[in-house]
């Protein structure tokens, strides 16, 4: 999805109104439908969650009316523009709204495209405007704020300093607790992957009770508010927090599904101006456990240090492996089957043990007579590896036969099925990762390799196949097709359908229906 691509919640009593709605082709307006409620008070617990750009709200509801919401989203989350539904008794209502900063409003028995597609330029342009003043003020305050942290944590400073800075940068003063959220992403994407992550802190910001100044490459620095000094209700906050993110880095990114793991580390509490610099080093940096405990989402510091790999160690396991070098697949099954629950128990730096990986590869290949282009792919895998689970499967994928690599590994076989038994939901890397017990990069990564096609591919060609089998096979209209395989877009299904099958969905029943005929 473009990044500068809006989006729309949409707040209607009647059903066939929202029906109607999501059939619009939202995308091709640079926009995203995320959701829809039907009267006023579901719309405000949905705005509060999903902080959408633009509501577009019927005026006569039950519940909550379309005006008392707008003067809610008014007071609580001024930055939504609201573009208002009539019908003919509305217009009084309707004009008063507008003059009080509605965007536009629509009579819903007129209104047509047309009138729907300018009414989201007015909105998308106040959006803009909106969001550019908004972020240009927070983006120049943020990155001062970003020199100064850093400046205050390798520095000495007075007391008044640090203060003053508190107060400025997250409107808090001492005692607190810092806690810092670790964005790790590949090179590909790294650029777009914090981009948007800062912009969904920014919204979370006005959402919930912390303030955030980006601290290092990847991390940023989260202060937490009075009441929230305590790890359980900073541990919630932050696991929260997180999913937020992964919701809308699925939302705003899904061509780059699973190009990041994010993670949150709460720090020491803090009292005295001394302790700072060390508190605040302590959240930043990466803690070793989250090389281990790759599902978990928040750690404390310190998470305990992690052991050395000496040479007693290192014999141990290579001696393990040894036994099985001749058979690359039982060597693999001992990487498995050993090598991980060996490491996890000692809990080595994971530098050491990549290097360790790194060395017993290479030499294992030196004995075998092993070289080539997948080797030096492999060797780069190891070097990447964020987890133990990504080096365990880096480790034995490099070793493993030709012909044990070619058949699909058990998690990428279940997450086909789970793709294929859930087409009519929204399908996302992390959400089939998370099924599958392995990281988001990893599945994305074996599922090119062993598969074929990216991810991506793979669950659009799924439903276009469902969709061809449901439009030649039942009675269902297109559009029911659509939404029976996660499109609920009529138009962009049919474009979709189109660019994979050469053929719009309405000729390809129209052409069965032929040939039967013939």
């Amino acid at each position: 999805m473009n990044d500068d691509r809006t989006t729309v919640l949409v707040v209607d009593d009647e059903l066939p109104i929202r029906q109607e709605l999501r059939l619009f082709a939202w995308e091709k307006h640079g926009t995203e439908w995320i959701g829809e409620a039907e009267n006023g008070e579901e719309a405000l617990r949905l705005c509060r969650c999903l902080a959408p750009d633009i509501v577009i709200t019927d005026i006569t509801m039950p519940v909550m009316n379309g005006l008392e919401l707008f003067r809610s989203l008014k007071a609580e989350l001024p930055h939504v523009q609201v573009i208002l539904l009539t019908c003919h008794s509305d217009f009084a209502y309707a004009k008063e709204a507008v003059k009080l900063g509605a965007v536009e409003y629509l009579v819903k028995v007129a209104m047509d495209d047309r009138d729907l597609e300018a009414a989201l330029r007015l909105a998308k342009a106040a959006v803009h405007r909106e969001k550019s003043l908004r972020l240009g003020a927070a983006e120049r305050g943020r990155r001062l704020a970003s020199e100064r942290l850093l400046a205050l944590s390798r520095q000495p400073h007075d007391d008044g300093e640090l203060t003053a800075w508190l107060e400025a940068a997250f409107r808090t003063s001492l005692p607190l607790r810092l806690a810092a959220l670790h964005a790790e992403t590949r090179k590909e994407g790294r650029l777009i992957v914090h981009h948007a992550l800062e912009d969904e802190l920014s919204s979370q910001e006005r959402l919930k009770p912390f303030s955030w100044v980006p601290a290092d490459n990847g991390v940023y620095v989260l202060a937490f508010r009075a009441g929230y000094g305590d790890p359980p209700a900073l541990r919630r906050e932050l696991d929260t927090l997180i999913e937020a993110l992964y919701r809308a880095l699925d939302r705003k990114l899904s061509f780059l599904s699973g190009a990041c793991r994010l993670y949150g580390v709460i720090g020491e509490p803090i009292g005295r101006c001394e302790e700072f610099a060390d508190r605040y080093r302590g959240a930043c940096e990466k803690p070793d456990a989250a090389f281990y405990e790759s599902a978990c989402r928040v750690f404390e510091a310190p998470s305990g240090g992690s052991s050395p790999l000496d040479e007693t160690d290192a014999d141990e396991m290579s001696a393990k492996l040894r036994k099985a070098r001749w058979n690359r697949d039982q060597l693999a099954e001992t990487i498995r089957g050993a090598f991980v629950p060996w490491a996890d128990g000692r809990r080595f730096a994971p530098e050491e043990l990549r290097l360790f990986v790194a060395d017993w590869l290479r030499d294992w290949r030196r004995e075998q007579a092993v070289q080539g282009v997948k080797e030096r792919k492999a060797s780069s895998r190891v070097a990447e590896a964020l987890t133990l689970d990504e080096l365990a499967e880096a480790f034995a994928h490099a070793i493993e036969s030709p012909d044990r690599v070619r058949k699909c590994r058990k998690e990428i076989t279940d997450a086909k099925a789970y793709i294929e038994a859930n087409l009519e939901k929204p399908i996302t890397l992390n959400a089939v990762s998370r099924e599958v017990g392995l990281s988001p990069h990893y599945v994305s990564r074996l599922f090119r390799e062993e598969t074929g096609v990216p991810f991506n591919d793979f669950v659009t060609g799924k439903r276009v196949e469902k969709a061809t089998a449901l439009l030649l096979q039942t009675s269902l209209k297109v559009y029911e097709v659509a939404q029976q395989v996660g499109i609920p877009s009529y138009r962009y299904f049919a474009a979709v359908f189109r660019e994979w099958t050469g053929a719009a969905p309405t000729e390809l029943r129209t052409a069965d229906q032929h040939g039967k005929g013939g």
